[in-house]
């Protein structure tokens, strides 16, 4: 969990003489039977045993729209493709094997809510909505997308912020009849810079309705993606119609918030917030090499896994502890990057303390505490909120 997880290169030999520090003799035939299905069920029960530890920082929830704000994305790496048969990848270009990892937690509460582990062809938007509560928001990106999700959000009592789908069926209610919504026609209408909001319904059968909120982009933005769509069209031998190079002039954004609950000026702001989960990916596979895999053992491959998850449930419990710690006292924000680098570096002492008194794990988290003033405080970046200053934001007036 601490030391073998980094570089998933060690032979059995290098694990015998790690386990020969603490005390255990034994040989490397003996290792490698040990890693079989009984291991990887027990690693995997420690992963839900540390999901199950929460942290009680529910005083941050006051004075804010909304009782939770939950952000949930997936990432995948590619494996061996000897993995295939229980780890089945989208093949291709790609390897045949591949885990997709469906992560999400409370931005508000600072809370893990679920980590789940996947094999790669698995749809996001099949991922089942965890641990849905009445008045939560939840943001998601467009591989999520699907009307029944947002409905089973809504009759569940709480909201939901998501990109709008191009391909996706919109209607205007006039005189007690649907009518087609020309989007195209809507978007050429907003002027640069402008934000819209409209009260649309979607779906075919049967109407849904929500809140559509355009925004019209700058050119040199839009431009930039209608060159990515093209090149993405190009690899995959797909055509792309005029309408939808057209959509690229806007962010167009979809909820069933009111204005009060979530003003339309706001709405960019928060679901930029999702993008907080992209760094907590970027962390698991820079700094945790949780994607560095070797052809080894399956059964091996696996406990390797499930620890080095348990080390970033761990790391990030720790990081979420510090970061409502300094919200709360110093007005400051924790960088997610800079503080896992900490963590990593200091893995050794961890796993020393660990093994000593309450006294020596005190005083170890008193000194991660005087590094993070340090070396850990979030840099404000040119004309880029910072994800505090937009929870602020939220805050009820």
């Amino acid at each position: 969990m601490f030391t073998l997880q980094k570089e998933c290169t060690h032979s059995l030999e290098a694990y015998c003489r790690e386990v020969f520090k603490e005390g255990v003799s034994i040989r490397k035939q003996s290792l490698d039977e040990r890693f079989n299905k009984y291991a990887v069920e027990f690693m995997k029960s420690m992963v839900a045993y540390a999901l199950s530890v929460k942290l009680r920082v529910s005083e941050v929830r006051h004075g804010y729209r909304f009782r939770r704000i939950i952000i949930g994305d997936s990432t995948i790496f590619q494996l061996p493709s000897n993995y295939a048969e229980k780890y089945k990848g989208s093949g291709g270009d790609a390897s045949k094997a591949a885990i997709k990892v469906q992560y999400c937690y409370d931005l508000l509460g600072q809370q893990i809510i679920d980590v789940c582990t996947q094999q790669g062809i698995n749809q996001d938007h099949k991922y089942p909505l965890q641990d849905i509560q009445k008045n939560d928001l939840r943001v998601e990106d467009l591989g999520y997308f699907k009307i029944q999700r947002l409905k089973n959000v809504h009759k569940a009592g709480a909201f939901f912020l998501s990109r709008l789908r191009f391909d996706i069926n919109i209607y205007t209610l006039e005189n007690g009849e649907y009518k087609c919504f020309d989007l195209l026609k809507e978007i050429k209408k907003i002027k640069n810079g402008l934000i819209t909001s409209i009260g649309v319904y979607i779906g075919k059968i049967e109407k849904f309705p929500v809140r559509l909120v355009l925004e019209k982009i700058p050119e040199d933005i839009a431009n930039e993606r209608r060159r990515k769509l093209k090149i993405n069209a190009h690899k995959k031998c797909r055509a792309i119609t005029k309408e939808r190079l057209i959509f690229c002039d806007v962010n167009a954004f979809i909820t069933n918030c009111d204005e009060e609950q979530l003003p339309t000026d706001l709405i960019r702001q928060c679901y930029g917030l999702r993008w907080q989960i992209e760094i907590i990916f970027k962390a698991w596979k820079s700094i945790f090499k949780i994607d560095k895999v070797k052809p080894i053992k399956l059964e091996r491959f696996e406990c390797l896994y499930y620890g080095c998850l348990m080390l970033i449930i761990a790391s990030t419990q720790l990081l979420m502890f510090y970061k409502y710690r300094y919200i709360k006292k110093y007005k400051e924000e924790v960088s997610e990057l800079k503080f896992f680098k900490l963590i990593v570096s200091l893995q050794e002492e961890l796993k020393n303390v660990l093994q000593k008194t309450k006294h020596k794990i005190s005083k170890l988290l008193e000194q991660i505490d005087h590094m993070i003033k340090q070396f850990c405080i979030k840099e404000q970046k040119k004309n880029k909120l910072k994800p505090l200053t937009i929870l602020i934001n939220l805050k009820l007036t």
